[in-house]
């Protein structure tokens, strides 16, 4: 998943309200197409070989611009499983 990628919420989800407050904590259904912002890739839940190697990265948190009826609505933070790439 790269910034650019089109991308469907395989999940429900949910905005964070000071980012977002015409849509408050209302769920956002499954099934909505987005475009990825931001990633970020982490060392939560890295595995580690004896000598201290990386052997599988960590976890890939998102943000990701929905569009919700027709309006832009910001889901920041998710970890990437949320999402499913429709593009490429």
């Amino acid at each position: 998943m790269q910034v650019g990628d089109t991308v469907r919420n395989i999940l429900e989800v949910r905005t964070n309200p000071v980012v977002n407050e015409s849509r408050g904590w209302s769920p956002i259904p499954a099934g909505h197409l987005g475009i990825v912002m931001k990633v970020k890739q982490t060392n939560l839940n890295a595995r580690h070989s004896a000598g201290g190697k990386v052997t599988l990265m960590g976890d890939v948190y998102v943000d990701v611009l929905l569009a919700v009826d027709g309006e832009p609505v910001r889901c920041g933070n998710y970890h990437s499983g949320t999402f499913e790439v429709v593009n490429g």
